[in-house]
C-alpha cells in the first residue's frame, strides 16, 4: 500500500507540473503558491480541514491538506533560493519556529525563502473531529507513534528503530516527499521569471523536515536536484549512497537528540568518502525542536555556522 501511494502522488504530480497555478511576474513577500492545480494528487477524498494550534509557546499546523509554499522576500535578493521544510513527525508542522524564523533569518542573507507547508498524516478524534487543542492532538500522536515505532520492530525481529526508521511506518510520509519533490520542480521551473539562480536553488528541514530534505536530495530527478541541503536534526539510515552531482550537505543536532548519534553520521561520512563539501555540528545544551529560537546559548549559533558554509562553498555569495 506504501508504495502505491507513493507511485500515485508522484506520477500525478510528474503529470500535473505543467497545470501548476504559478504566479505571473515578480515574487511578492507573504505570497502563498499552490502546488498543485486543484487538489492534491493521491490525497483527492480528503475531507478534513487544516488546523493551526496558536494558543501555545510553539503554534503547530496539522491536518495540512493543500501542500503550498510561502514566500519570504529578501529587499535585496541574491538570486540564491531555499526551500524550507519544518518538521513535527509527518502529523504536525512546527510551522513558526522551524519555518517562519528560520527564513526569517535566510531572507537577512538576500536568501528568497519558500516554507513548505507539506501534507500531513490526518489527526482525527475517535468520534471524526480534529482535535481542539494540544492536549487532544497528543493524545491521538502519541498512540500513533508507538503503532508505527512497533509495526518496525514487528517487522525487524524486535529491533529497536532508529528516528528515520520509525517515521517510515507514518501513514502518508509519502504525501510529504511527494510535495518537497513538487516544491523543487516548482521553484526551478519559474527560476528565470522569479529572477532566481536556477542552480542556487537549496532545500533544509528539521525533523521530519529533515527527512523529507534528506529524502529529496537521495531520490529525485535531475530538474529536483537541489544544490545544498541543510539537515536540523536529522539524519539517514546506514545505505547512504550519494548521488552523482548531488550538492553540499551541513547537518547539525543536540548532542543528547532523539535520533541516534549514527543517523547524522551516516550522511557525514558518506559526503566526506564522496568528497563532497559537508560539516556536522553537534550542541550539547539543547534540545530536540530547537528550531531558530533563540536560548542565549551557543546553539543559537548554528543558522550563522550554516550560512558560513554556504558561502565557504559558494552556494551563497554577495
Amino acid at each position: 500500500m506504501r508504495i502505491i501511494l507513493l507511485s500515485i502522488a508522484l506520477i500525478c504530480g510528474l503529470s500535473s507540473l505543467a497545470n501548476v497555478e504559478n504566479p505571473r511576474g515578480s515574487l511578492k513577500d507573504g505570497q502563498v503558491i499552490k502546488l498543485y492545480q486543484g487538489k492534491a494528487p493521491g490525497s483527492e477524498k480528503w475531507t478534513h480541514q487544516e488546523v493551526t494550534l496558536s494558543n501555545t509557546s510553539n503554534p503547530i499546523t496539522f491536518n495540512v491538506v493543500e501542500p503550498t509554499m510561502k514566500v519570504y522576500l529578501p529587499e535585496k535578493p541574491n538570486g540564491t533560493a531555499m526551500i524550507v521544510c519544518p518538521g513535527g513527525g509527518f502529523c504536525m508542522l512546527s510551522i513558526r519556529t522551524e519555518g517562519e524564523l528560520a527564513a526569517q533569518e535566510l531572507v537577512k542573507q538576500g536568501i528568497t525563502a519558500f516554507v513548505l507547508k507539506y501534507r500531513t498524516s490526518p489527526m482525527l478524534m475517535k468520534d471524526g473531529r480534529a482535535p481542539k487543542d494540544a492536549k487532544e492532538f497528543f493524545e491521538v500522536y502519541m498512540p500513533l507513534a508507538e503503532a508505527c515505532k512497533q509495526k518496525y520492530k514487528d517487522k525487524h525481529n524486535g529491533q529497536e528503530p532508529t528516528v528515520t526508521e520509525w517515521c517510515r511506518e507514518v501513514p502518508y510520509q509519502e504525501m510529504a516527499f511527494a510535495d518537497a519533490n513538487q516544491a523543487m520542480k516548482v521553484v526551478r521551473q519559474n527560476a528565470e521569471k522569479w529572477n532566481l539562480n536556477a542552480d542556487k536553488i537549496g532545500i533544509m528541514g528539521f525533523s521530519a523536515g529533515a527527512i523529507t530534505s534528506m529524502h529529496q536530495t537521495l531520490f529525485n530527478t535531475p530538474e529536483a536536484q537541489p544544490n545544498f541541503t541543510g539537515i536540523i536534526y536529522g539524519g539517514w539510515t546506514p545505505d547512504v549512497k550519494v548521488p552523482a552531482g548531488t550538492g553540499p550537505v551541513w547537518l547539525c543536532s543536540p548532542v543528547n537528540d532523539i535520533f541516534h548519534v549514527e543517523e547524522p553520521e551516516n550522511v557525514y561520512h558518506a559526503w566526506r568518502e564522496a568528497k563532497v563539501p559537508t560539516e556536522l555540528h553537534t550542541f550539547w545544551d539543547c534540545n530536540h525542536g530547537f528550531g531558530a529560537s533563540t536560548f542565549e546559548k551557543n546553539v543559537d549559533n548554528w543558522l550563522a555556522l550554516m550560512i558560513g558554509f554556504m558561502r565557504d562553498v559558494k552556494f551563497l555569495e554577495d
